[in-house]
C-alpha cells in the first residue's frame, strides 16, 4: 500500500486538512464546540447512526436473502466491518473488502457480489440527489414549473431502470458467445421483479434519510443556519463519500463536499470549516465505536459461517 499513489494522496489531503484548520480556526477552538452540545443529545444521535446501520444491513439481507438466511446478526457485523475499511481507506479502495467478506462469510462469488455492490452504490446515488432535491425545493429560487419537472424526473428514473436491465439480461442471454454469456453472469445478483426492486429503494431512501437527519442535526448545533441549509451541507458531504475521490478516512474530501452544501448560504468560511470537520470525527468517531462494540460482540466467534 505504500507505493500507492492513492495512499500518499490521501496522506497529502490528510496533512493539508490539518494545516488548513489550524490557520484559520484553531484545533482547540473546532474541538471546544462539542461543549455546547448536550451529553445526552449526543447518545441519541449515536443511536440513530447505529439504527441507519442496522437499516443497512437489512437492505444486503433482503438482497443477498438465499445467501445469508438465518444469520443476519453475521451480516449484520459484515455491514459494520465494510463501512469501516469504506470510511477510512483511500479512493473507495475500501469497497473492495465487500466482495471479499461475502466470500469469507457467505461464500458468495466475487461475481454476483461486486457488481451488486456497484448496483447498490448507484442507488445510493440516486437515494442522496433526490433527498438533496427535498431540501432544495425551498432553497431553489427558480420557477415552480422547473422544480415540478426536475422532481418529476428524479421520481420517474427508477421506474426506467429495472425493464432497461431485464432487457440487457434477456438479449445478453439470447447470445451464444462466452463474452455475453459472462455479462449475464454479472447481472445474476441483480433485482429480477419489480418487487425486490422496490424493496431495495426503500431500504435505500429510509436509510439515507436517517443517516443525514442526525448529520443535519449536528451541523446545525455548530453553524446555527436553518434546518433544509444545514441539510445541504450534510447530503454534499455524503455525496463526496460516494463519489471516487477519497482521501484516507475521507480526509479532505468529506470537508470540502460540506464546504460546498454550507457555503451558498452566507456561512462564513472558517465557521464552515469547523462544522464541517466536527461532522466528519463524528462520522469517524461512531465508526469506530461501532466497529469496536461488534468487534467485541463477535469475539467469541472463531470462523465467520459458510454457506454450503
Amino acid at each position: 500500500m505504500l507505493k500507492s499513489w492513492k495512499f500518499w494522496l490521501g496522506c497529502l489531503l490528510l496533512i493539508a486538512l490539518l494545516w488548513l484548520v489550524e490557520r484559520s480556526y484553531g484545533w482547540t477552538a473546532v474541538l471546544a464546540s462539542w461543549q455546547s452540545i448536550p451529553l445526552d443529545s449526543l447518545l441519541v444521535a449515536l443511536t440513530l447512526i447505529f439504527i441507519s446501520y442496522i437499516l443497512r444491513a437489512v437492505r444486503f439481507y433482503d438482497f443477498f436473502y438465499s445467501n445469508c438466511r438465518g444469520h443476519f446478526v453475521a451480516l449484520t457485523r459484515l455491514t459494520v466491518l465494510h463501512n469501516f475499511f469504506n470510511n477510512l481507506l483511500p479512493m473507495r479502495s475500501g469497497e473492495t473488502a465487500f466482495p471479499l467478506l461475502m466470500k469469507q462469510y457467505f461464500n458468495v462469488p466475487f461475481r454476483h457480489s461486486a457488481p451488486a455492490l456497484l448496483w447498490l452504490r448507484l442507488l445510493d446515488l440516486y437515494a442522496l440527489l433526490m433527498l438533496a432535491l427535498l431540501s432544495l425545493h425551498s432553497l431553489w429560487p427558480v420557477a415552480q414549473e422547473i422544480k415540478i419537472a426536475v422532481g418529476a424526473t428524479l421520481v420517474a428514473l427508477p421506474l426506467l431502470v429495472l425493464p432497461l436491465q431485464i432487457a440487457i439480461k434477456e438479449f445478453l442471454l439470447g447470445r451464444e458467445s462466452s463474452w455475453a454469456q459472462k455479462a449475464s453472469e454479472l447481472m445474476h445478483a441483480l433485482p429480477d421483479s419489480a418487487w425486490s426492486y422496490s424493496r431495495a429503494l426503500f431500504w435505500t431512501i429510509i436509510n439515507w434519510a436517517l443517516k443525514l437527519a442526525v448529520y443535519t442535526w449536528l451541523l446545525q448545533q455548530f453553524t446555527n443556519i436553518e434546518f433544509f441549509q444545514s441539510w445541504m451541507g450534510a447530503t454534499a458531504g455524503e455525496l463526496s463519500s460516494v463519489l471516487p475521490i477519497h482521501g484516507i478516512a475521507g480526509a479532505g474530501t468529506y470537508e470540502a463536499g460540506v464546504l460546498v452544501g454550507l457555503l451558498p448560504w452566507g456561512v462564513e468560511n472558517d465557521v464552515a470549516l469547523a462544522a464541517a470537520v466536527n461532522l466528519h470525527l463524528f462520522v469517524l468517531g461512531s465508526t469506530l465505536l461501532l466497529t469496536g462494540l461488534i468487534a467485541a460482540a463477535t469475539f467469541a466467534v472463531k470462523r465467520p459461517y459458510a454457506a454450503d
